[in-house]
């Protein structure tokens, strides 16, 4: 039988499980980009120490990226939790998502790779592509009223503009990385205070419109 509008519209659960599964292999596939290094011929096990610490780039795009599709992770999740029906459009949108969170394992072995400019370069783009893909859903499902009512739209912009602010640094990471990429990666870190003073900002919305 063929679900109704309206049925279909409400069964988010398996759009949500979906996403889960798809975010969960990504984040497992990241690690798998992690060599082990060879011990030279007629070297010492002893160097093993010195040869880890020299793939230091790889642990690094590993644990970035990880946090980063955590965080997507965690943004995904309150949007689906304003958001109480979807169409094809919000359908569409979260598989377009979901496309750039597979490829992201792909991008993080790139700069496991080539942790020049050139690594740094394409691993921002692919982060930040990702995360314009999310704030677009969240804009579209706001436009077309599928979010829950109440939500006030000084919150709606509140949240567009967290779910903004990290492809914005990455766009900038590769600004800065295209003249230096070593100040391309500390951009990288402004992730941190700016995504918490816009949680601050939104905690503090919602609490004062009761939602």
């Amino acid at each position: 039988m063929v679900l109704s509008f309206r049925q279909e519209s409400d069964e988010t659960d398996r759009l949500l499980a979906l996403s889960d599964g798809v975010i969960a292999i990504a984040i497992t596939l990241l690690v798998l980009e992690i060599t082990v290094p060879d011990i030279p011929v007629g070297s010492q096990i002893s160097v093993l120490p010195d040869l880890i610490l020299e793939q230091w780039h790889e642990f690094f795009g590993f644990v970035l990226s990880f946090l980063v599709i955590a965080s997507y992770w965690v943004n995904h999740r309150r949007v689906f939790v304003h958001i109480v029906k979807h169409d094809r459009g919000v359908v569409w949108l979260n598989l377009l998502f979901l496309l750039m969170v597979a490829f992201v394992p792909f991008a993080s072995s790139v700069f496991a790779t080539y942790p020049g400019q050139l690594g740094i370069m394409f691993l921002s783009g692919t982060l930040a592509l990702t995360g314009f893909t999310l704030a677009l859903l969240w804009s579209y499902a706001s436009w077309k009223q599928l979010v829950e009512e109440g939500l006030a739209s000084r919150a709606v912009k509140i949240q567009a503009a967290r779910y903004l602010a990290s492809p914005f640094v990455f766009l900038l990471a590769i600004i800065v990385a295209a003249f230096d990429p070593s100040f391309g990666i500390l951009t990288w870190l402004l992730l941190i205070p700016i995504n918490a003073a816009l949680q601050s900002r939104l905690a503090a919305n919602l609490e004062e419109d009761g939602v």
